[in-house]
Order: C-alpha cells, then sequence, then structure tokens
C-alpha cells in the first residue's frame, strides 16, 4: 500500500504540471502531446484503483 501511495503522490504532481502547463502556455510546443499526456495521468489513475481493489479484496 505504501508503493501505492506514493505513486498516487507522483501521478498527483503531474497531473498539476500539465493543468499549470496548460494554463500558462497559449500553445504547447508540438513536441508535446497534452491530450496523450492527460490520457496516459487518466489510464495511470485506474491502474491504481485496480491495484487498491487488489490489495481492500
Amino acid at each position: 500500500m505504501q508503493a501505492i501511495g506514493t505513486l498516487e503522490r507522483a501521478i498527483g504532481r503531474l497531473e498539476q504540471d500539465v493543468a499549470q502547463y496548460i494554463s500558462a502556455a497559449a500553445s504547447p510546443p508540438p513536441s508535446i502531446d497534452v491530450p496523450g499526456a492527460q490520457a496516459a495521468l487518466r489510464s495511470l489513475d485506474e491502474l491504481i484503483e485496480d491495484l487498491k481493489g487488489r490489495t481492500d479484496g
């Protein structure tokens, strides 16, 4: 469970970074796939929830 908590905090920080980057930049550089980054973070959130379900059950 400690590893899952650490992963949650790291993903939370990444989500904040992405949100700040989006709000600060009028248009992100083409090298950054913002929708892809957001989708990846959502996928990681889902994975964490799945892992929590396995450790709680």
